[in-house]
């Protein structure tokens, strides 16, 4: 009798450890976990080979060059959800830069301006979705032209010169600090959250994962397809004007070339992040920390004084790697199904 207590109080506790240890296991087991991993060792590393990449400074420095990026790879990341793809989040950037920066140029107030630049990177943006959403056109083709529209816009605006002289109240939005720390990485940490809950917890965003997983059977099932993916392309254009903005401000000018090969950097962060061609899979968190490795990467290439020309290649790999492991594992997935 005392025998099978004992027999039952240890399986009892070897079943409670096996639940604990599969837990543990689903939790190290998750994108986020392992890009934190890997932004740590990365972070050691270049800590230990200069001395400079933990400063304030630097660290500083980093999160200014994510602000922009991470903007852009929230926008992809809702549009790769819903199976779709965004080639002209960069070119939106440079023309809704242009914009915003030749109106007050011309005198229009700060305030008139920004909403002004705001509500015509969204308008970019609904213009993709229109085509997408509503004619049923394939987004890559879309896109790529609205890249080369934007960009060609761009440079017939300023004939490639450079948009200066912008007021000083302007400069603050991208240069001003609280506690030092600039403003803009402020406002992208406030949007990363706000993402992160919205599509874990609101319908309608979360809805795109249905999307993304099965088009046809998600219109059967009663879900607005077309407003939703609709809805993506637009967030993701008011989130390319909202960076056109910080970094307009933040240099001082606006430039037609400025987001040139932004979108590699989103489609890149987005897919490291969990995000799949395939549609229906993506991560908020993700995204953020997958723009946070490429920006210590490439931080990396400047303090170890290597040649900037090799950052591109690197991306470029970093970006296929990430597209190879996901077919792979969505077709390791495909199989387990059948």
């Amino acid at each position: 009798m005392i025998n099978d207590k004992a027999k039952n109080s240890s399986q009892l506790i070897m079943n409670s450890s096996s639940g604990h240890l599969s837990r543990l296991k689903e939790i190290l087991d998750t994108r986020e976990i392992g890009l934190l991993l890997i932004i740590f060792v990365a972070s050691i590393l270049l800590s230990i080979f200069s001395e400079n990449f933990l400063t304030f400074s630097n660290l500083t420095s980093v999160a200014i060059g994510m602000n922009y990026d991470v903007l852009l790879a929230l926008g992809m990341t809702l549009v790769l959800l819903s199976k779709g793809i965004d080639l002209s989040v960069g070119s939106i950037l440079g023309l809704t830069g242009i914009i915003t920066t030749m109106l007050l140029q011309a005198g229009v107030s700060i305030l008139f301006a920004v909403i002004l630049g705001l509500l015509s990177g969204t308008f970019l943006g609904f213009i993709n979705g229109i085509f997408i959403a509503k004619f049923r056109i394939n987004p890559f083709i879309v896109t790529l032209g609205m890249m080369a529209i934007a960009r060609g816009l761009s440079v017939i605006l300023t004939s490639g010169y450079f948009v200066s002289n912008l007021p000083e109240g302007y400069l603050i939005i991208g240069q001003g600090k609280f506690l030092g720390i600039p403003n803009p990485t402020y406002v992208m940490i406030l949007f990363v959250i706000l993402f992160d809950y919205l599509l874990r917890k609101w319908g309608p965003f979360y809805k795109a994962f249905y999307i993304g997983t099965n088009p046809d059977a998600a219109e059967l099932s009663g879900i607005n397809v077309s407003s939703i993916i609709l809805a993506g392309y637009v967030i993701s254009g008011f989130l390319s004007g909202l960076a056109a903005i910080f970094m307009t401000s933040r240099l001082a000018m606006g430039y037609a070339q400025f987001g040139l090969g932004a979108e590699l950097k989103a489609i890149c962060a987005a897919i490291i992040g969990g995000a799949s061609m395939g549609g229906g899979e993506g991560s908020i968190v993700g995204a953020f920390l997958g723009v946070m490795l490429l920006a210590i990467i490439n931080n990396g290439f400047v303090l170890l004084n290597l040649s900037i020309y090799w950052q591109g290649v690197i991306n470029g790999l970093i970006l296929v790697i990430a597209v190879t492991v996901d077919a792979i594992r969505r077709a390791r997935k495909g199989k387990s199904r059948v």
